[in-house]
């Protein structure tokens, strides 16, 4: 009878325990929690006026000696902005550089503690569908968290403010003002891509300023961009000097700059892009991210349809300048 008692107790307490183990969506929300507390002392406002009036934006430290990510809306024309940390505390900063390509600007805080900052992550690692969470300013709204998932990527939108062709993340969640310059974290709180400005178009789709999906440059290249913005003050990024357009079997050269490196090669309108050094080419999401991730004066082979002919042309990439 003692025997079948202690048998009964044990399983009354593992049923007991088991029954009180949170449910998958109570530790999933427990671990974005703690990501949230851990990133965002991190993340700052940017205070800045923009033809006149005054904006707000995100941005976010990446280094404890003071060095902010942020959108380049706002702050391209003034060499000083206003900083607010998540304490409320104001500050300001100077700007190091801006690159009108990617709409990304470098600010250093006169700080004169160490700041707590975020780390960059891999993009490339996190899988489609995984959860991101963007910290930002909201409409005015400091601190505001969403969580949504890493949607798409290579992803080609167009700059509202310039036409430049971007690469991008996309991150299924609402978006709203005051949030490009955000950090868009993985599940461990890495930055994986920093949320872009105002977007003509996305996959020749035209955007709204608010939306149930946002975009944001890839870690791998906003990195990139910064190293740049901090050590030399610019940005460079390879030019080829086409408009393209996407095709089933490649993309067509729609225009061919004047005195542009693709002039300079040979190429032609109405050639078809294969292949980019040893990449195919079969979508414009292959070349912009091929040309993204090349390097200005890099010598490359690019291979062309041209009346079904294949046609291999050594080009020389020249600098992308705004």
């Amino acid at each position: 009878m003692m025997r079948l008692f202690v048998l009964f107790s044990v399983g009354f307490l593992c049923v007991w325990g088991f029954a009180q183990q949170p449910s998958l969506l109570e530790r999933a929300g427990q671990e974005v929690s703690k990501v949230v507390e851990r990133t965002l002392p991190a993340v700052v406002t940017v205070e800045a006026r923009l033809s006149g009036r005054l904006t707000r934006s995100s941005g976010f430290i990446i280094d404890p000696s003071g060095l902010v990510v942020c959108a380049a809306e706002g702050v391209r024309t003034q060499p000083q902005v206003a900083i607010y940390l998540t304490d409320g505390e104001l500050t300001s900063a100077r700007v190091v550089g801006v690159d009108n390509i990617t709409g990304i600007a470098l600010l250093r805080i006169n700080a004169p503690v160490k700041l707590p900052a975020l780390s960059w992550g891999d993009s490339e690692r996190v899988p489609v569908g995984a959860t991101t969470i963007l910290i930002g300013n909201r409409s005015g709204l400091e601190g505001s968290v969403t969580v949504g998932t890493l949607g798409g990527k290579d992803r080609v939108g167009v700059r509202r403010d310039n036409q430049r062709v971007v690469l991008l993340l996309q991150f299924n969640g609402t978006v709203g003002s005051g949030e490009p310059g955000a950090p868009l974290l993985d599940s461990q709180g890495r930055v994986i891509g920093v949320m872009t400005g105002e977007l003509a178009s996305v996959e020749g789709a035209p955007m709204p300023p608010i939306a149930v999906v946002g975009f944001a440059v890839p870690a791998e290249i906003a990195q990139r961009v910064v190293n740049d913005l901090r050590t030399k003050g610019r940005a460079e990024h390879a030019w080829l000097g086409i408009d393209y357009q996407g095709l089933p079997n490649g993309v067509v050269v729609r225009r061919v700059a004047l005195g542009s490196p693709a002039q300079q090669a040979g190429i032609q309108v109405g050639d078809i892009i294969t292949q980019f050094g040893d990449k195919p080419i079969r979508t414009v999401a292959d070349l912009t991210r091929a040309l993204y991730f090349a390097q200005p004066n890099q010598r490359v082979n690019i291979t062309v349809i041209r009346e079904g002919q294949r046609v291999m042309l050594p080009i020389t990439l020249g600098v992308q300048s705004l």
